[in-house]
């Protein structure tokens, strides 16, 4: 029996070092006030702009150096550490207290389980960064030059337009509401092949799939986690945050090795995904007929 101890302690620190892997919480942070401000947390910048309201999902440390940073260079920076509790949404908001001085209050917390699909345009979701992210800045300059008439009447104008952006790493909410102009969509550097969104005719889970940049950033950081159940965790943030493609959903199951995460992930997944009559699609990413069925009779029942 004494022998066997070594291994009993093992096995015991190995699962709990799972569970704390597992335990991911959200942050959010706004003000009503309309100071935008950049979010840093252990010194590290989590939105690459300033904002007024912003979500940081993946937080699975007991605490945090939190610092706000206004974008009126005369408001003071705010510090902070705030105690993360596990698998919970937690909101703060900053506002000016009865002295006029600008504090960060805890306002409510609410279970991960419970937290509804960030539709709000207002908000942006990022996914914590130990790297800081790059702000995005775009400067547009038109020039017009009128240098006379040509026969009959017609004037020369010459313009000019020069656009910039810097590179961001960050993992905005794809969320821009249910009317969003597609040609808008389709003018993104990032965006999906024009099949992908445009031909699509059939009912919508979701208001607008993610960019294939955000996504590419997002399948990286599931796949980073070395446990199961801290990539299923993730996963379904991410996904509960955002709007996903059916084969955006197929990749992500597809980095599972239990087919019962493959599963779970899928039916979490049904309401966040824009093209939901494609998900038959998802049917190859299974290897037993059992699975497709309990989804199938999962996807009957949400009708």
């Amino acid at each position: 029996m004494y022998r066997l101890r070594p291994y009993f302690l093992i096995i015991t620190m190995l699962l709990m070092a799972c569970m704390i892997q597992a335990q991911n919480s959200n942050l959010v942070v706004f003000t009503q006030e309309k100071e935008p401000f950049t979010l840093i947390l252990n010194g590290i910048q989590q939105s690459p702009n300033p904002e007024t309201n912003v979500k940081i999902t993946g937080l699975n440390a007991p605490s945090y150096k939190m610092k706000v940073i206004f974008e009126n260079k005369l408001l003071k920076e705010i510090d902070k550490t705030v105690y993360i509790q596990a698998e919970v949404e937690q909101t703060f908001e900053v506002l000016k207290n009865n002295k006029g001085i600008w504090v960060v209050r805890m306002l409510n917390t609410t279970p991960i389980d419970e937290v509804t699909s960030g539709q709000n345009d207002q908000q942006n979701v990022y996914i914590y960064t130990t790297s800081p992210r790059l702000s995005t800045t775009t400067v547009s300059q038109t020039t017009t030059v009128s240098t006379g008439l040509l026969p009959g009447g017609a004037s020369i104008t010459t313009m000019s337009t020069q656009t910039t952006s810097s590179s961001s790493s960050d993992m905005h909410n794809e969320f821009n509401g249910e009317h969003q102009d597609r040609n808008d969509y389709n003018d993104r550097d990032d965006h999906h092949e024009r099949g992908d969104y445009n031909d699509y005719k059939g009912p919508r889970g979701c208001p607008r799939p993610m960019s294939k940049q955000s996504f590419d950033m997002a399948l990286e950081s599931i796949n980073s986690k070395s446990f199961e159940t801290s990539k299923l965790t993730i996963a379904k943030q991410i996904a509960g945050s955002n709007c996903l493609l059916c084969k955006q959903v197929k990749e992500i199951m597809k980095l599972f090795s239990f087919e019962s995460n493959r599963l779970e992930f899928a039916k979490y997944a049904y309401k966040y995904t824009w093209d939901i009559n494609n998900y038959f699609l998802l049917n190859d990413a299974f290897d037993f007929e059992s699975s497709i069925d309990e989804l199938n009779k999962y996807i009957q029942s949400r009708k």
